[in-house]
């Protein structure tokens, strides 16, 4: 079934899922990337954030031979992808974790033949699938005849981009850069950040969405008005993740909390799922996640601490498993994305997806964008489709020149 008739079924049954985007892309097209094209530039390019996007855009102006800095506000590369290294027996993504469409991208990616792409992929096909409604369990494992998408087995998303991408970048990337203000308004474009002035003759601006949104940064001139207009048609809303050990496992694959699924009738009640993050992992630690973005997020974001949050979300599976979450509880660690300096909450989320063309156009061939919320519709709000959008956006600023 296509990917309308997917959803359509699954609000017909009254099932809310996880992972929005992912489901809208684990039942996509084929990823496809741009081919080789000539390149007509020859200047510098300054790329702004090292997250998905922003390492990307670096790698390929790396592999095209283009002089650029990649200026990162953290001090680290990732933005959205982070790694707990040390939390189980197995990496945490604390992050971005899916992979959202055919593990092949992993190879297109990187964009290397000489490079060892091999990489452990599970096949995430969960079992046992329960809807929590109306304070009450509901079995609903035949639903996992529909779904299934990839994770990675032994490695993260973060380990990914630290293998592959950023060693032939890292001489390139200037960490505790907060960009404060960039001026277009001449030949150069003049890039002033807390610590230094940049100059070059392109930018590509690869910071999250709220960047733009809660005006982070100031333009001179001032953004073009389509442009800033056509943020009222997107959002990037609350996101948290919360990883829980526990000394027992009693509990299924996956428990998704609540209503429809969102794209299918609105984005803004949210998504909220509970699920097993060792599964498929050939772990010994009993870990249950909780993913939950939009609304449902937010009524754990707005309680602001992590200790209120995670005292929330304890109640909350006491109550489905009857007190074995304080039973057997071991530790856990809350990733607040909505709290995050410099990222400000989940993904993209538009409400009216005409204005996505817009908000990914170009600013006089010296302002370019790149990121989750410009890729391809099929393709937004997941990693590769800020991979994608990073080559789309090498490509034109290369090809214009």
């Amino acid at each position: 079934m296509n990917r309308k008739e997917f959803l359509k079924q699954s609000a017909a049954l009254g099932i809310g899922l996880p992972f929005l985007s992912s489901l809208l892309s684990s039942c996509g097209d084929d990823v496809q990337l741009p081919n080789s094209f000539d390149v007509n530039f020859s200047g510098n390019v300054i790329v702004i954030g090292a997250g998905s996007a922003g390492m990307m855009a670096s790698y390929l102006l790396q592999q095209h031979g283009i002089n650029y800095t990649l200026l990162e506000a953290s001090d680290n590369f990732g933005g959205r992808v982070k790694k707990a290294g040390d939390f189980a027996d197995f990496p945490i993504d604390l992050g971005a974790e899916w992979i959202h469409t055919d593990p092949a991208i992993l190879a297109e990616l990187i964009n290397d033949p000489s490079q060892d792409a091999s990489i452990d992929i599970i096949n995430y096909r969960p079992e046992t699938i329960y809807v929590w409604k109306n304070n009450e369990l509901k079995k609903r494992n035949f639903f996992s005849n529909f779904y299934g998408e990839y994770k990675f087995k032994s490695t993260t998303w973060y380990d990914f981009f630290d293998q592959y991408i950023v060693p032939s970048i890292s001489d390139n990337i200037m960490y505790n850069e907060v960009v404060q203000t960039i001026d277009y308004s001449s030949d150069q474009v003049e890039v002033i950040t807390n610590n230094n002035t940049y100059t070059a003759e392109r930018i590509i601006l690869a910071t999250p969405l709220t960047t733009l949104i809660n005006d982070r940064i100031n333009f001179q001139p001032s953004l073009p008005s389509a442009k800033t207009e056509a943020l009222n048609g997107v959002d990037m809303p609350a996101g948290l993740k919360i990883f829980v050990e526990f000394s027992e496992r009693f509990y299924p694959d996956i428990v998704i909390d609540g209503g429809l699924l969102s794209y299918v009738t609105s984005e803004e009640e949210g998504d909220k799922a509970i699920y097993d993050a060792a599964f498929g992992k050939n772990a010994d630690a009993n870990v249950l996640a909780l993913f939950t973005v939009g609304v449902q997020a937010k009524e754990y974001t707005d309680l602001g601490s992590d200790e209120e949050i995670f005292a929330k979300f304890m109640g909350e599976l006491d109550e489905m498993f009857d007190g074995k979450a304080s039973q057997y509880y071991v530790k856990h660690v809350v990733q607040n994305w909505t709290a995050e300096q410099y990222i400000e909450g989940s993904y993209s989320h538009y409400t009216d997806y005409s204005t996505r063309p817009i908000l990914g156009e170009s600013i006089d061939n010296k302002i370019y964008f790149a990121g989750e919320a410009y890729a391809p519709e099929s393709d937004l709000a997941t990693v590769h489709g800020a991979g994608i959008s990073a080559f789309r956006t090498v490509e034109e600023l290369l090809k214009i020149g």
